[in-house]
């Protein structure tokens, strides 16, 4: 333990690259490289060794969303458009315009964004669900468009399941589980909660986290909740995203400014871990530890005030191994790659952040 706490604190997190514009998407790496947009209409790959820009392109809007690799193409979403392009080049594969109400990638009632709802099959094709509820299926650069049939508002993502069943929360708060082949649906389940953070899934388990202070667990086979449990504080709400690691589901809160421990299959309470600050970012793990990025999303219009706290905890002891905090801004999620942590932040520049060997 003092080893690894001596190699961690010999590194902190340093800037390799610098947009013009804050940096909001998640960061994707995959062979080193790391994909991500930003808010002045930009996609990038870049170096995740030196920094350098291998491409970019120009983009009809803001990037907001989850990029996803799979093969030799990089997908991703600028708000009402579907980008399909080539890795290494960046060239573009194909394009969809997803329709949406107004022209506007938020909802009429400006709460659910068609962002983060990219999903990849075992065969390499790639789904989308549009803000209006229509799916699009995307086969190397042949694009399919499966009517919404009121099907209602997407408003938290989509997931594709081994099965071939597509998994969907819409505006009303209903989990959707979808044949993908006859686009039936197969069940429909009231969560009861309005679902602001992307879901997890493992297994045969859907974690889901709203407004309302709620975690329920879905069980992705039937549609049946298996338990409901909630945060500890009535004014918080689940945020950034949740990460299962053995038997523990680990989820970031916001005004709570903490990671809340949960028994995967009773939802019982273990823990509460601080993280300082809003956890409006997706954990991710690395070898045994949980990697939590937090942000005061209050002051991310302020620059002088902003501040970002990233913190690695020991999964086994739930023990924080180290803490660092920067003056910038980040709703960016981070992404791990070899063994180096990868964010984006409000003033445009990329961090990286050695991670002990």
């Amino acid at each position: 333990m003092i080893a690894l706490t001596l190699a961690l604190l010999a590194s902190s997190p340093e800037v390799i690259f610098e947009a013009e514009a804050p940096i909001r998407s998640a960061v994707v790496a995959s062979e080193n490289v790391l994909f991500f947009g930003s808010e002045d209409c930009r996609f990038y790959a870049v170096d995740g060794s030196g920094g350098q820009e291998l491409w970019s392109i120009t983009t009809d809007d803001a990037v907001e969303c989850r990029p996803v690799v799979t093969g030799e193409r990089i997908v991703f979403n600028a708000a009402n458009t579907l980008y399909v392009l080539d890795a290494k080049s960046g060239e573009e594969i194909a394009r969809v315009e997803l329709p949406a109400s107004g022209g506007s990638r938020v909802s009429d009632d400006d709460w659910a964004w068609n962002d983060s709802s990219v999903a990849v099959d075992d065969e390499g094709d790639v789904w989308l669900a549009a803000l209006n509820g229509d799916i699009f299926e995307v086969s190397d650069d042949v694009v399919r468009r499966h009517p919404a049939r009121n099907r209602g508002n997407v408003a938290c993502g989509v997931e594709y399941l081994p099965d071939g069943r597509l998994l969907w929360v819409d505006h009303a708060g209903d989990l959707v589980s979808l044949d993908a082949k006859s686009m039936r649906e197969t069940f429909r389940t009231p969560v009861g909660d309005r679902i602001f953070a992307p879901m997890c899934v493992t297994g045969d388990r859907v974690y889901l986290a709203g407004r309302n202070c709620r975690m329920s667990c879905v069980d992705a086979r039937t549609g049946e909740v298996l338990w409901t449990s909630f945060s500890k504080d009535p004014t918080t709400w689940f945020s950034g995203g949740s990460l299962v690691v053995g038997d523990v589901l680990w989820a970031c809160t916001s005004d709570e400014f903490s990671m809340l421990l949960l028994d995967r299959e009773s939802g019982e309470f273990r823990d509460l871990l601080p993280i300082r600050t809003n956890g409006y970012t997706q954990p991710v793990q690395w070898k045994e530890c949980v990697i939590a990025v937090a942000t005061d999303v209050y002051t991310l219009h302020e620059p002088e005030r902003r501040r970002a706290d990233v913190t690695i905890f020991d999964a086994r002891t739930r023990s924080e191994l180290h803490h660092w905090q920067i003056a910038d801004g980040v709703v960016s999620s981070p992404a791990v790659s070899g063994d180096a942590l990868y964010f984006g932040s409000e003033s445009g520049r990329l961090y990286r952040l050695e991670l002990p060997r």
